[in-house]
């Protein structure tokens, strides 16, 4: 089971290994001076001996390969610029994280779970948005009037608590 710590200070611990082993230091010393297993420094010294110290450094983890291609991203990108309902979504005004996963599903065979599609939208670039909640029939001169004239008047009306 792998300690606790970052990869940079694993890295250095496995530099400090290398520094201790070009010193002729035995592979058991160096474990208990570092904290670890003797045949995790006796691994080390092995890739010390065969790639130097770029083969003590620290790679990318790896992980499970991406399900979408580079390609298959930029075009769900183009896809979303249009609303659900030009995607075949009727009824829809709206991109919810289900209905991508689906047009996902029917554009390039593979299943996300709704909840992921945020990571993968975040990843292309777009961010979580809400419409503004404002009616069709709304007219900002005559609000902006109202607020000029009506409102003034308004608070002039309004009592003021003694004190």
């Amino acid at each position: 089971m792998r300690k606790k710590g970052t990869a940079a200070e694993w890295e250095r611990v496995r530099n400090i290994a290398a520094n201790m082993i070009d010193q002729g230091q035995a592979p058991a010393d160096i474990a208990r001076a570092l904290g670890v297993a003797a045949q995790t420094v006796r691994e080390w010294r092995r890739d010390y001996q065969a790639g130097g110290r770029a083969a003590l450094a620290s790679g990318k983890p790896t992980g499970r390969p991406a399900k979408l291609s580079a390609d298959q991203r930029a075009r769900l990108a183009e896809l979303l610029v249009a609303p659900p309902a030009e995607r075949g979504f009727a009824g829809r005004y709206l991109w919810t994280q289900q209905l991508i996963a689906d047009l996902i599903l029917r554009e390039f065979g593979v299943t996300f779970h709704h909840d992921h599609v945020g990571v993968i939208l975040k990843a292309i670039g777009f961010t979580h948005q809400k419409p503004m909640r404002r009616a069709r029939e709304r007219d900002e001169a005559k609000i902006e009037a109202w607020r000029r004239d009506a409102w003034p008047a308004l608070l002039k009306k309004v009592r003021r608590p003694a004190g």
